[in-house]
């Protein structure tokens, strides 16, 4: 694997569990499953840098601006073994960045052609933190204006509203504040 370079343009919705439990049972009916997956996460800060960890994906990646934007510019480096994790933490914690709570992720990812265009659906659980609707677009640009409308749409089409981005923000740094490790 190389590293990647992309616009990440998405937006989310809260689920309860009920419906988290009716997508997990009725996407499958629906959309192409691409990928199962549980992703362990720490995020540091200033700005948003990542190491994540699963049998799958072992990778540092950095976000562009913060999580209320439905495009950022995103940046993947895989890494080669849990030990170059390991060292990324080492060398990001000499830094001096300073790391959130980290989280574990269940994710379920489906494709799904909508108005001409392939969109990821991606079902997430996030112990301790909430159940996740995502509708994603990759792309080489910031074309968030043609794909914005189309992620909504798929959204409701699912039978969820997305969330305010704002409100997702307060969430986050809620569980940030309750779960904080000196």
């Amino acid at each position: 694997m190389k590293a990647e370079s992309f616009y990440e343009i998405e937006m989310k919705a809260l689920l309860s569990e009920d419906q988290y439990q009716e997508l997990y049972r009725t996407l499958p009916q629906k959309m192409q499953e691409i990928n199962t997956e549980t992703i362990h996460t720490t995020r540091y800060r200033p700005g948003d840098v990542r190491l994540r960890k699963s049998p799958k994906t072992l990778e540092l990646v950095c976000k562009e601006g913060d999580v209320t934007k439905i495009a950022r510019k995103e940046i993947k480096i895989p890494l080669d073994s849990t030990e170059t994790v390991d060292h990324m933490a080492f060398v990001l914690d000499m830094l001096q960045f300073k790391a959130d709570p980290p989280w574990t992720k269940h994710k379920k990812e489906y494709t799904f052609h909508y108005r001409g265009f392939d969109y990821v659906v991606c079902l997430q659980h996030i112990e301790k933190f909430a159940y996740i609707l995502e509708v994603e677009f990759l792309s080489d640009k910031d074309d968030s204006a043609i794909h914005e409308p189309n992620l909504r749409a798929i959204i409701k089409y699912l039978g969820a509203e997305p969330i305010n981005p704002q409100d997702f923000s307060e969430k986050i740094k809620r569980y940030i504040k309750e779960n904080k490790v000196d």
